[in-house]
This record gives structure tokens, C-alpha cells and sequence, in this order.
């Protein structure tokens, strides 16, 4: 993992990289000042350097050099600009209340959603720039950690884990890539908690670590997970009826861009077809197909306003085999279509 050191400066109004030549970066960040030090920083010791800039509440703790934790609970008072570079990374960002821009390299990435996991993996090295919202809480954890040993380090098998994952790993794609999964009730206590440290002294060192163990097990279940959650965890068919149709709604949560049949989904329940269908309306107001459409359209949204997709892209990735589709589907759930949409959220850059 190379985790770079990162630095800041101070802006006035939109910074936007694709609009800035090098020398204009190189020049904007000559007097920047350095924020972290995770190359220098020995094992077990917090990498902020709180000194500068007085940005408190934001914490990175070096673990090893295959392993960082960093837990921001801040409201930045002044508009700035972080950049660091990072390569050979795979980054699990549990995303509470944060709305923040980045940049990887010339791709601009907005995010502005509720609890969320954003799984982002580099492979070589990238240059990449930070714009977190000025004068709104930004609460949000993350575990870096070093991805080419990563399922090998955790003795963990291939085959549990996704596609597109493994081609990263195996060198067939050398591209950063992204993933946005919705955490389900059962996730957010693991995040409120690094919000409100239990520990302090020595022991904060062995809190810090175990929080890292953990969610990064939590974000690699939930890798695994969207494989086929309804494949690999069988259920208990004598579970109650309601909580199979708990686990419906949570396994549609997961795989809403390639959702199991409902005949299968219903098999692997221990329900039939039209319990399933009465039970999930029922519970949830809505039918199975509407959910999986809105959870398609939350994700595009996203993925719209990361701005790093073709719309196309985006339509394969939350789906939709048919472009036309994704379109009409956008259109009735959000008023505008996709092209539309992305252009409106222009005028928030830098927010």
C-alpha cells in the first residue's frame, strides 16, 4: 500500500482539477501545508498533524504499513483542498452525514447520500484531491489497507468474492473502481461508535485496531455478500415469517442490479411466491421490483454525480440491459432524465 502524504491549501469559490493544467496544481499546492505523515509515522500512532490548520475532530491512526483508520467528526470552517497520492489501496468508507467532492485523479466523485459503504480500490498510483463541505458536519470512517496481498493476508478464498474485484487484483483492469452499497440497521452501530471513543491512553492503540479488524471484516462480508447472498447463506426455513421476509428485503438490498428471481428468492425463503409478494408489500409499502428500482435509482444518482461513468456505464452498473429503460425509469422517479440531471448538479461543484 502507498498511502501518500497529504497536504492542504485554502481556496476561494469552485476548484475543479479538469479546468486547472499541472502547472497551475503544481503551483496552487507549492506552499501547501502537510496535513498527514503516514509514511513517517511509526506503527500504532496518530498521523494527523493537528498542529496546522486546527482541524479538529478529524483522527488517522497508523496501524502497520498495510493498515490506516481514519474517523473524521468535524465541521471545517474554511474552504480547502486536500491532495495526496495512493496506489496498491482498497478503501472501505462507511459513510454516515458527509457530503464531500473528490477528485481521483481528473474524475470528480460527489457523494451526498445517507448510511452508505463506498468501496473504492487503486491499483496504481493516483493523484487525488479532497474538497469536504464547508460549514456542514462530516462524519464519516474509513479503513485503508494494502490491496494486492489483501485476500491472501486474510486467508480468505477467491470465490467468494466478485468479478470485478478479482480482475483488479489479477492485473486485468488497472483502472480505480468503485462501489456503492446501502448499509443495512445492523452495520450503523459499528460507526457510531468510532464517533464517541470508549477508551483513551494505551488502550485507544488496541480500540483503534480492533475497529479496524472489524470493519474491514464488515465491508469484505458485505464484498461477499453481493456475490449471491441467497446462494451462499442458506436460511433457516423454520426462521419466523416475518424475518424471512427481513432477509428478502435485506439480500434485495445487496443484489438490487441482478435480484434472484422471485420464484427462486422464494424457494430459498422457504415461502411461496405469493407469501413473498403479499409479506414485502406488506411490510415494506412497496412491491419487490419497485424496490429494486428505487435502490437502482438511488445508485445512479450517485454514481451521476461522482461524474467518473458514461451514462451507459452507469445504466450496466445499477442493472438495466436497455438504455432506453434505465431512462424512462430515471425520468418518472426523479422528473429529468439522466443526461439532465447530471447537467443540474454542475452548478454544485465544489460543494
Amino acid at each position: 500500500m502507498f498511502y501518500g502524504d497529504e497536504f492542504w491549501v485554502e481556496i476561494d469559490g469552485v476548484f475543479d482539477p479538469e479546468e486547472m493544467s499541472a502547472a497551475l496544481l503544481g503551483a496552487m499546492f507549492k506552499k501547501a501545508r502537510r496535513l498527514t505523515k503516514f509514511a513517517s509515522t511509526p506503527d500504532h500512532n496518530f498521523i494527523y498533524d493537528l498542529g496546522k490548520g486546527g482541524f479538529e475532530g478529524l483522527s488517522c491512526y497508523r496501524i502497520n504499513r498495510d493498515c490506516v483508520i481514519e474517523i473524521d467528526d468535524t465541521i471545517l470552517r474554511k474552504s480547502i483542498v486536500i491532495r495526496n497520492q495512493v496506489a496498491d489501496l482498497i478503501s472501505f468508507q462507511f459513510v454516515s452525514t458527509v457530503k464531500r467532492s473528490e477528485f481521483l485523479g481528473k474524475r470528480k466523485n460527489t457523494h451526498d447520500l445517507g448510511p452508505a459503504l463506498i468501496v473504492s480500490a487503486v491499483p496504481k498510483k493516483e493523484t487525488t484531491y479532497r474538497v469536504p463541505k464547508r460549514d456542514a458536519q462530516i462524519r464519516h470512517v474509513a479503513v485503508h489497507t494494502t490491496l494486492s496481498n489483501l485476500l491472501d493476508r486474510l486467508g480468505e478464498s477467491r470465490e467468494a468474492y466478485p468479478l470485478w474485484l478479482l480482475e483488479i487484483l489479477d492485473g486485468e483492469n488497472k483502472k480505480p473502481s468503485q462501489r456503492v452499497f446501502f448499509l443495512e440497521e445492523v452495520h450503523r452501530d459499528s460507526i457510531w461508535s468510532c464517533f464517541h471513543l470508549p477508551v483513551s491512553g494505551t488502550l485507544l492503540g488496541h480500540w483503534m485496531s480492533a475497529k479496524f479488524d472489524e470493519l474491514l471484516c464488515i465491508g469484505l462480508q458485505i464484498l461477499k455478500n453481493s456475490q449471491n447472498l441467497a446462494d451462499r447463506n442458506p436460511l433457516d426455513l423454520d426462521l419466523p415469517y416475518g424475518d424471512k421476509i427481513r432477509r428478502a428485503r435485506a439480500i434485495l438490498s445487496l443484489e438490487y442490479a441482478n435480484p434472484p428471481a422471485l420464484p427462486t428468492l422464494a424457494q430459498q425463503l422457504g415461502i411461496s411466491e405469493t407469501r413473498l409478494k403479499s409479506g414485502f408489500k406488506s411490510m415494506n409499502g412497496i412491491t419487490v421490483l419497485q424496490f429494486c428500482i428505487n435502490k437502482r435509482i438511488e445508485a445512479a444518482r450517485l454514481l451521476l454525480k461522482e461524474n467518473r461513468h458514461s451514462i451507459s456505464e452507469i445504466c450496466d452498473i445499477v442493472g438495466y440491459e436497455d438504455h432506453s429503460a434505465f431512462s424512462r425509469a430515471f425520468r418518472r422517479q426523479v422528473g429529468r432524465s439522466p443526461k439532465e440531471w447530471r447537467r443540474s448538479q454542475g452548478a454544485h461543484r465544489g460543494s
